[in-house]
C-alpha cells in the first residue's frame, strides 16, 4: 500500500534552506534582510499559527533594537563587538526557521528516499539523519529534566543565580547519562532500519513531485526575483 507523502516534497524543503543561506549572506541591503525574514515568518504563520509568528517576530525585533541601542549609545567596546555579532544572528536566524520546519514536517523516510533520489552521499546522509533525530530528543529530555527540577525547586531562576555551578549540574548530569542512552537507541534503531546497507532505498509513501511543489516553487522563484530587485533598489 502506497501512502501520500507530506507537502511540500522534503527536498523543496531543503532547497528552500540552501536559497535562503545563499540570499541572507549574499544581500548588502539591511531591507531585503529583513524582507527575506519576514518572508520566512509569514512561511511559518501557514504552518504554525498566528502565535508562532508574533513571537518569532516580537524575537527579531528585540535583536535588532539591541543592534540600534549599541551603535546610538557609542559605548567604547560593546558598540564595536555586538552589532557584528547580532547582525549575523539576524542573517543565520531566517536558517534555523527553515531548518526547524524541515525537522518538524518532513519524515525522516520521505526525506532519507528523497536524499538517496538526488544521489546524495550515504557517508554524509547517514550522520545528518542521526542528528535530525538527535537534536529533537536531546531538546525533549532537557524539556523533562527542567520539569523534573522545578518540582523540587531545583530549575533555573533568579532566586538561585548565585549557585549558578551547581544548577548547571543538576542539568548537565541528566542530560549526559540521557544523551549516551539515546545515542545507543538511536544506533540500534538505524542499524534495525538498514540505514547501512548499500542498495537503492524504498518508501512507503509516494515521493514524487506533484502540481503543489510545481506552484510553490513557481513561488519561491517569484519571492526570490522579488528580494533580489529589492536588494538591488535599496542599496
Amino acid at each position: 500500500m502506497i501512502f501520500k507523502a507530506a507537502k511540500p516534497d522534503s527536498r523543496i524543503l531543503i532547497l528552500q534552506i540552501i536559497v535562503a543561506s545563499i540570499l541572507g549572506f549574499s544581500f548588502h541591503s539591511e531591507f531585503a534582510v529583513i524582507s527575506l525574514f519576514l518572508v520566512i515568518d509569514f512561511l511559518l504563520f501557514y504552518w504554525y499559527g498566528v502565535k508562532v509568528f508574533i513571537k518569532r517576530l516580537l524575537s527579531y525585533a528585540v535583536m535588532y533594537g539591541i543592534i540600534w541601542g549599541f551603535t546610538t549609545t557609542n559605548i567604547p567596546i560593546l558598540s564595536v563587538i555586538f552589532p557584528p555579532f547580532l547582525m549575523m544572528m539576524i542573517k543565520v536566524y531566517p536558517i534555523y526557521l527553515l531548518l526547524k520546519l524541515l525537522v518538524d514536517k518532513a519524515p525522516m523516510d520521505e526525506l532519507l528516499y528523497s536524499l538517496d533520489r538526488i544521489h546524495f552521499p550515504k557517508s554524509l546522509s547517514i550522520p545528518l539523519m542521526i542528528v535530525y533525530r538527535y537534536v529533537p530528543t536531546i531538546i525533549r529530555e532537557l524539556h523533562y529534566i527542567n520539569e523534573n527540577l522545578k518540582m523540587r525547586g531545583l530549575n533555573f531562576s533568579l532566586s538561585n543565580i548565585r549557585h549558578l555551578i551547581r544548577t548547571l549540574e543538576n542539568y548537565l548530569v541528566p542530560l549526559l547519562f540521557r544523551s549516551e542512552k539515546i545515542s545507543e537507541e538511536l544506533s540500534a534503531a538505524s542499524l534495525c532500519k538498514g540505514l547501512s546497507i548499500d542498495r537503492n532505498r524504498t518508501c512507503c509513501t509516494d515521493v514524487r513531485f506533484t502540481k503543489e511543489d510545481y506552484l510553490y516553487l513557481l513561488g519561491m522563484a517569484i519571492v526570490i526575483v522579488v528580494l533580489l530587485l529589492l536588494n538591488y533598489l535599496t542599496l
